[in-house]
């Protein structure tokens, strides 16, 4: 995904994490599927632990795979992490993957976004 200016001509939106020889730091987050119930959160919706443990780790692999395995990071699984980050823009960009035909509905609603047991990770857009 080009999200950054080339600095060599200005043009925005123009160079991927790649090119820019980034790192990438994936963090397992839950708590994006939580949902009011009342006054209290509740994370029904969320995958459970056992399948989303080994999704996340299936995930992290293909990042490591298809980039460099020392520039990509992620935190320890279902641990409490304090991470920290700098929003440099006004943007803040959400990368979900495509339905994939004839797969189930999600616990969201959505159809399914990868198949069981795959980590979905895109090719770099060109």
């Amino acid at each position: 995904m080009r999200l950054f200016t080339n600095e060599k001509t200005g043009k925005a939106w123009d160079q991927s994490v790649m090119q820019r020889n980034f790192e990438v730091l994936l963090v397992s987050q839950f708590t994006l599927y939580g949902i009011l119930k009342g006054n209290k959160p509740d994370f029904h919706v969320a995958m459970p632990p056992a399948k989303a443990k080994p999704f996340y780790a299936s995930l992290v692999e293909k990042f490591q795979k298809s980039y460099k395995t020392d520039s990509v990071k992620d935190g320890i699984f279902g641990a409490m992490m304090k991470v920290s980050l700098v929003n440099d823009g006004p943007v803040t960009m959400q990368v979900d993957s495509p339905s994939l035909q004839g797969s189930g509905q999600s616990s969201n609603g959505d159809a399914g976004l990868v198949r069981e047991g795959e980590a979905a990770v895109p090719d770099e857009t060109r």
